[in-house]
């Protein structure tokens, strides 16, 4: 899937993690393709494991199987793509 000019992959189930760990951007969309939040961590299974707005993902229609990572350990640059999808998509999870 395309995101501002960058390939995230997936689609993966947000409640498993994977074998190994890594940082990332992740998206969560719906059926609609919409996204439905994005962020952004240093340890991708720590951070989905108990994720806080679960919730909020499946009252917007977001099904396990709907996660995409883009892979990247510089934290600024993650940083960076973060805030610049949520400016571009105003994602209905995670307002700040």
């Amino acid at each position: 899937m395309e995101v501002l000019n960058h390939q995230f992959q997936g689609p993966y189930n947000h409640n498993l993690g994977f074998k190994n760990d890594f940082g990332c951007v992740y998206l969560l969309i719906n059926a609609q393709r919409q996204v439905i939040d994005v962020g952004q961590t240093e340890s991708v299974n720590d951070r989905l494991r108990n994720h806080d707005r679960k919730q909020c993902w499946i009252r917007n229609g977001c099904l396990d199987n709907q996660l995409y990572v883009y892979s990247s350990e510089n934290e600024q640059y993650r940083l960076q793509l973060e805030s610049a999808i949520r400016k571009a998509y105003a994602p209905a999870c995670g307002i700040r």
